[in-house]
């Protein structure tokens, strides 16, 4: 690997020669048989020719089946082709920057704040004879159900730590990783909501369902969002997203098969995960995203004179109450913060609700129905 990295022939490998080394792995292309070929090379042959050969194929298909969909989608541009305005834009998000350890700071302070919040709800409800003894006494309830147990803690900081190693000082191909990966809770559970109903054993889910659908939407909204600042450029990102996606849906199926309460609460994990990660990149990028403007992609989805499932998710307000304003990618940024936000009050109230949930939309019928009536 070492001897195909060096390319000017000078004994030992540059900074240089290895980051390029590393793009070209990145951009798929056959710098890894060049260094199963050299002499030195640390895999026998036995073992490095069937591993090529599947990496080589693998990377063919994905390359034509790119190639296919840019096809459809949109004009892909070559570097020599990009406009001066494209340049200064692109320059601008690679000057965008997120600590790993300022967002788990910014974590760990919400979660001494929830733990805070939760002490004196008990002390007000030990003072029984105190005013919103009762309001406080349900909300210690609420939140110990959803004190998040040991078995999915693991996993949920084994996910964050990967993203952390994986997207350092890379927040736009984090938060395009994180999109692709987010769409497969809400997709999991209208899968297994339909696959109860199928087996007889719920029938009262096409509300639950339509939420979910709705949530599902609003991700994808923000991974074309993601994908028009160029979060999916690389081959190894979109390996690694495509591939992590399929394996979260699959065990997530699972999990909510045994425990919907313990799958729900774990997207409440990486829900409030998001909103941190995205808070502290609005708070260290403020000056920079509002000197550049917002997609066509959230210009359409936060301004559309159709916003029924963009209410339909948000099952903590009511309909129409919250219309964002889209003027520069800051104000991009702090909407999709806030939909993460929302998420997590509908997983909230997905482990919490005592009765079957309700769309805000159906409660808003009903509501004008009952009025109506009188």
């Amino acid at each position: 690997m070492v001897a195909a990295a060096d390319r000017d022939g000078v004994d030992g490998v540059s900074e240089e020669e290895l980051q390029a080394m590393m793009s070209d792995i990145a951009e798929g292309k056959a710098v890894m048989k060049t260094a199963f070929r050299q002499k030195g090379a640390w895999l026998p042959g036995f073992l490095a020719r069937p591993l090529v050969g599947l990496l080589e194929m693998v990377g063919r298909l994905d390359a034509k089946q790119d190639q296919k969909l840019q096809g459809k989608v949109r004009p892909y541009k070559d570097a020599g082709e990009v406009d001066q305005g494209m340049q200064g834009l692109q320059g601008k998000l690679s000057q965008l920057v997120l600590e790993n350890d300022a967002v788990w700071k910014r974590e760990e302070n919400r979660r001494e704040q929830i733990r805070a919040a939760l002490d004196r709800a008990k002390e007000e409800k030990a003072a029984s004879h105190s005013p919103g003894a009762a309001d406080s006494g349900e909300l210690v309830s609420k939140l110990s159900q959803t004190e998040s147990p040991g078995i999915i803690l693991g996993p949920y900081f084994l996910l964050c730590w990967l993203l952390d190693v994986l997207f350092t000082n890379r927040p736009i191909q984090r938060f395009w990783f994180l999109e692709n990966v987010a769409r497969m809770p809400y997709l999991s559970y209208s899968t297994m909501l339909a696959y109860y109903e199928v087996l007889g054993w719920w029938r009262a889910s096409s509300d639950v369902r339509l939420i979910h659908f709705a949530e599902e939407w609003n991700e994808v909204q923000h991974l074309k969002i993601m994908e028009a600042l160029g979060g999916d450029r690389l081959w190894i990102d979109r390996f690694l997203a495509r591939h992590a996606a399929i394996f979260y849906y699959i065990i997530l199926n699972h999990v909510w098969l045994f425990s919907p309460s313990i799958a729900y609460n774990f997207s409440e994990l990486i829900e409030f995960h998001a909103v941190d990660t995205y808070g502290e990149f609005l708070d260290a990028n403020e000056e920079l995203l509002k000197s550049m403007p917002a997609p066509q992609e959230a210009i359409d989805y936060y301004e559309s004179e159709d916003l029924f499932l963009f209410d339909e998710f948000q099952t903590g307000r009511e309909p129409a109450t919250r219309r964002p304003r889209v003027k520069n990618l800051y104000d991009v940024f702090m909407n999709i913060r806030d939909d993460e936000l929302e998420h997590v009050k509908t997983m909230f109230q997905c482990q919490t609700a005592e009765a079957q949930i309700v769309s805000p939309n159906s409660r808003k019928q009903k509501a004008e129905r009952q009025a109506g009536a009188k």
